[in-house]
């Protein structure tokens, strides 16, 4: 089963995005902050990550450019702040998508399936656990 690893700040919203990649079939992880989310990428290899683009410490892009230091693990941006510029910029990135925190949560299930699909197996791999 593919895990999809979700980086928030809001925790509400970190659990209500857990909630959506869960009924949608898929085994989440949850990583309240961009440090904590990089190491859970590097701990356990998900298949996808969604990344805030808005937190604090570290926000979504420099968690970005530095999960690309060591995996091309897809990265959906997950933000209140959807603009013509963030979507923009974070397709010049090399990112799968961005989808607005306001979408139902079918897209996000959608969005999801399409870009594991595109991926066709690129990132099969012998993954550890997540330490729980």
């Amino acid at each position: 089963m593919p895990v999809i690893l979700v980086v928030d700040d809001n925790e509400n919203m970190a659990d209500l995005l857990q909630d959506i990649v869960q009924m949608a079939g898929y085994e989440a992880e949850v990583a309240y902050s961009g440090l904590e989310g990089l190491d859970k990428a590097r701990e356990g290899m998900p298949d996808l990550i969604l990344v805030d683009l808005m937190m604090p410490e570290m926000n979504g892009w420099e968690v970005y450019n530095q999960l690309r230091e060591f995996s091309e693990i897809p990265v959906i941006f997950v933000t209140a702040y959807d603009s013509p510029q963030n979507r923009a910029k974070a397709m010049e990135m090399g990112a799968a998508a961005v989808i607005s925190k306001e979408m139902a949560p079918m897209q996000l299930a959608q969005q999801i399936s399409f870009v594991l699909q595109s991926q066709g197996g690129k990132n099969d791999k012998p993954r550890k656990q997540y330490l729980h």
